[in-house]
């Protein structure tokens, strides 16, 4: 095998089917070349065993990691220049059983860079978003799994508070995409600029904005909220999976009530969906489970869709993903609630009014204009029985 063109034919493979990552799978007697298109892993290629050393050090050399290290995980990037577009490749590696597995994670400008209006916000959602972004300090904070939409509902944010007269500082490992008219810092902990020192630097920049990529630990945390209480319009991502226990959360790490009530002004929750495609995507009478799924939701003037499957979606019915989300704008209500240390559903109890509106609010919303099915709502957030 020509382990280098075989490597750059996969890649761009990979851009051409709108890959969101890469994955190469060691397996006993093989190993596996996966896409993740639209969420989902589709196993594209198995080749030798013993081509295996070859094609990962090739992605090694790329990505400036150590070819004789084959024991310890690495990370690291490179760019390709594909069709006149910059695709940042982003690398995972660690050791399994059967050999190393890596992970290529695409990026692309065009990818990222999505106007806020074209996310899939509803209507009173973009306007809740929209009066939530121009708060004048405070932190907002973006939560959901991996994979859920954060980085790209972060960058859209951004590209609309860019503005003259605004300075905007970003804290990122790595820089995902680059854009002008922002100081974009690449945090790099071998050489000693981890989150935490590049904050406190970044705090004496004279920032309006600033965004950390991620709150990863309660030192990170400590200086996040800080920020907000100094003035700053805030930003950063959550791993949690929703506001009650992102609230929670802060808590256990060690953010007293009164700081954590007073920092917050909101917070967005994001997934995304897959829509049915638009090629094999024809009008569906739904069933009873479907109905199920759906129920309390004023179905009347649905237009349910479905895919029947083709060559454009790899016979999945769909193409493409759109969010779906849920905001909430901290009030006095919800601080007191914090501040006065009541019980978990108490709070729960009171977010759960202030939403714009829920999850699978938004979600079934999208399956009754056709865009999505209610058996990727279940996928998405789950079973409502």
């Amino acid at each position: 095998m020509d382990t280098v063109n075989y490597l750059d034919k996969i890649l761009t493979s990979a851009i051409k089917q709108r890959a969101s990552d890469i994955h190469v799978q060691p397996e006993r007697e093989s190993f596996n070349i996966a896409f993740r298109i639209d969420g989902s892993l589709y196993v594209i290629d198995t080749l030798l065993k013993s081509e295996q050393e070859e094609f990962i050090s090739r992605i090694k050399v790329l990505s400036q990691a150590d070819i004789t290290e084959s024991r310890l995980p690495q990370q690291g990037h490179f760019e390709l220049n594909f069709e006149g577009k910059i695709y940042n490749m982003r690398i995972s590696i660690i050791p399994t059983l059967y050999g190393e597995a890596v992970v290529l994670r695409i990026l692309n400008r065009d990818d990222i860079l999505i106007k806020l209006e074209e996310l899939g916000f509803d209507d009173d959602q973009l306007s809740a978003m929209n009066r939530l972004i121009s708060s004048p300090y405070g932190m907002i904070l973006i939560t959901g799994p991996c994979g859920s939409g954060k980085t790209v509902l972060l960058y859209s944010i951004l590209n609309v508070l860019k503005k003259p007269g605004k300075n905007i500082l970003t804290l990122e490992d790595p820089v995902e995409c680059q854009i002008t008219d922002m100081r974009q810092i690449q945090i790099n902990e071998k050489l000693g600029l981890d989150f935490v020192s590049a904050m406190k630097t970044a705090l004496r920049q004279d920032p309006d904005v600033m965004m950390l990529g991620e709150i990863r630990d309660a030192e990170s945390a400590r200086m996040a909220v800080q920020a907000a209480l100094t003035g700053i319009l805030f930003f950063s991502t959550f791993h949690t999976l929703d506001v009650p226990a992102l609230v929670s959360r802060l808590l256990e790490i060690g953010i007293p009530n009164s700081i954590a009530a007073q920092s917050i002004v909101g917070v967005v929750s994001s997934r995304l969906v897959r829509k049915v495609c638009k090629a094999c995507g024809e009008a569906h009478q739904i069933d009873d489970y479907e109905k199920r799924v759906l129920d309390g939701i004023n179905l009347e003037g649905a237009k349910f869709r479905k895919g029947k499957g083709c060559n454009a979606c790899n016979n999945s019915g769909y193409y493409g993903r759109v969010g779906i989300f849920e905001i909430t704008s901290f009030d006095d209500e919800i601080r007191a609630c914090i501040i006065e240390k009541q019980s978990f559903s108490a709070l729960r109890k009171i977010l759960e009014q202030k939403k714009v509106k829920s999850l699978r609010d938004a979600a079934c919303n999208k399956v009754l204009s056709g865009v999505t099915t209610a058996e990727e709502v279940v996928r998405v957030i789950g079973s409502p029985f």
